[in-house]
């Protein structure tokens, strides 16, 4: 275990936090499955020097002092390890992420943990959204053996390509993009055509050219969280049947 898995287990997630989670759309078993928790300082220095530059003052301790407060879930490999995590200030919008040098050669999802990685070996479809309050209300919707993954932004890299092409090619297994309703959630999944005049293919062209079945999911509303905020639950299956 590394010191920032070792850290996370130490960590809790503070009842305020919890509360906005929630009414956000994430299920309790969402929270822990994630291991979203609120952050605390390191109890020592942390062995990163990146880690200490970017989240330390120059008279802290390199313990993370700037993240205090912070709402934070660890990112995980295919096979279980914590190569970094992700996370906003509270309530408020701004965000952060933060990646080890293990992640240099992996795919970095948002809700990938080995129990969703146990769903998509037993041939579970896979939905892409762009972030993790896109993630909690689509769950509601989704079949229990299914799994929601955040890309974080609204684009696949050719990782997250290669980790749909070896993991869901199974009969019958799909992809679904659910990215935002908006240009640069339109842009991420569909081909376009630049100011030159060249074409740069969307994810579903990615896709089929690896032998991945994916759709694109459309539905009222900006994103999955709008669609909570107008209904909850509700709405959500409205909208996703």
């Amino acid at each position: 275990m590394n010191w920032l898995a070792d850290h996370f287990e130490r960590l809790t997630l503070d009842e305020a936090h919890e509360g906005y989670l929630l009414g956000r759309g994430a299920k309790e078993e969402t929270i822990q499955r994630l291991c979203i928790k609120t952050w605390q300082p390191l109890p020592e220095p942390a062995p990163n020097d990146l880690f200490q530059d970017r989240y330390s003052p120059s008279w802290g301790e390199g313990v993370g002092e700037r993240l205090k407060g912070w709402v934070l879930w660890p990112l995980y490999s295919p096979r279980g390890q914590v190569i970094g995590f992700a996370g906003r200030e509270g309530t408020k919008k701004n965000i952060t992420r933060f990646l080890l040098p293990e992640a240099g050669w992996q795919p970095v999802f948002t809700g990938l943990t080995p129990e969703v990685m146990a769903r998509i070996y037993a041939g579970g479809d896979i939905y892409i959204v762009e972030g993790i309050f896109d993630l909690f209300p689509l769950e509601w919707a989704i079949p229990d053996k299914d799994v929601v993954l955040g890309s974080e932004r609204a684009r696949l890299t050719f990782k997250h390509i290669e980790f749909l092409r070896r993991h869901a090619r199974r009969p019958a297994q799909r992809v679904y993009m659910v990215y935002d309703n908006d240009e640069t959630g339109h842009k991420g999944v569909h081909d376009t055509i630049d100011e030159t005049g060249k074409t740069k293919w969307g994810a579903l062209r990615r896709l089929a050219r690896v032998g991945v079945s994916a759709l694109n999911v459309t539905y009222s509303g900006k994103d999955p969280g709008e669609v909570w905020n107008q209904g909850g639950a509700a709405a959500v299956r409205a909208a996703f049947q």
